[in-house]
């Protein structure tokens, strides 16, 4: 990503949030550390159903099988394969969905949240914009941006997230890439200044990529992906338009939706409340 995007990015973000104290923002980002390391945590694992569903240029739909597995070494991730109804010798078989004919579509929704590790937040810019609702929650709004120099899988996203002010548990990410990031910013700087502009002037066309990740389904009061859209658009601005000047147009939708969530193991409700509080730790 060019130096010269992510200081627009940083520097496009300074202004607009709702005042808060920084207390507020630095007690719910301690929270949300431990929240995060739960997605971590050894005694994590469940198997779940995925639906793909896209339409635009590419339409069709597909399911899998998906499980949060953890590799010999360790590492966690995604492993999606085909349902109980195919054939014995497919089930079992790891698939890519790309190769199915699906246009585009989010690894692992789960990995949202480790943008509040510990070892992650000082790789991103956070400001609580203040208070908001998801999922029929009473929410804090918070946006994060990357800290140049971006990583490729560690801080390469920007965007909000809305998170529970009670349990402190993720309720909703909305991201874009960097590059998207700069784009919408560029988008809505045309949008507010259209009606002073020359309305015979040329409108950049925004080709921008938004995905939004609802975690809906809970288990022992920790929240898990329930819902996916990415949605690619093209935009333009009307200048001089009075009323609203932004033409957008969907080129391009994903869904993916999670169902018949199956636990291998989950820490009870006690261990993640008292964890998150910080009133004890993970064994």
């Amino acid at each position: 990503m060019k130096r010269a995007w992510v200081v627009a990015l940083v520097a496009g973000l300074a202004g607009g949030a709702v005042a808060a104290e920084p207390d507020d923002l630095d007690r719910t980002l301690a929270r949300l550390s431990r929240v995060a390391e739960l997605y971590r945590d050894a005694a994590l694992g469940f198997a779940c159903q995925e639906t793909i569903v896209y339409k635009g240029a590419k339409t069709g739909r597909i399911q899998f099988a998906y499980l949060f597995v953890r590799d010999d070494d360790g590492r966690l991730r995604d492993f999606r394969t085909w349902t109980t109804g195919t054939t014995a010798a497919r089930r079992g078989q790891e698939v890519n969905p790309l190769d199915y004919h699906v246009p585009r579509f989010l690894e692992s929704a789960y990995l949202w949240a480790f943008v509040f590790r510990q070892d992650r937040q000082p790789l991103h810019r956070f400001t609580l914009l203040g208070a908001g609702e998801a999922l029929g929650r009473p929410a804090w709004r918070i946006k994060f941006v990357p800290v140049p120099p971006v990583r490729a899988g560690v801080n390469d996203w920007a965007g909000f997230a809305w998170i529970d002010r009670e349990s402190s548990q993720v309720l909703r990410f909305e991201t874009y890439s960097v590059e998207d990031w700069n784009a919408k910013a560029r988008l809505d700087a045309d949008v507010e200044s259209a009606p002073r502009r020359d309305p015979h002037e040329d409108s950049e066309v925004y080709g921008i990529e938004r995905i939004v990740t609802d975690f809906g389904y809970q288990k022992n009061g920790m929240r898990f992906p329930s819902h996916v859209e990415i949605a690619a658009t093209r935009s333009t601005v009307a200048f001089g338009a009075k009323d609203d000047p932004r033409r957008e147009r969907v080129v391009q939708t994903v869904t993916q939706d999670y169902t018949k969530f199956e636990f291998f193991s989950i820490r009870t409700s006690e261990e993640i409340s008292s964890f998150v509080d910080g009133r004890a730790k993970l064994p």
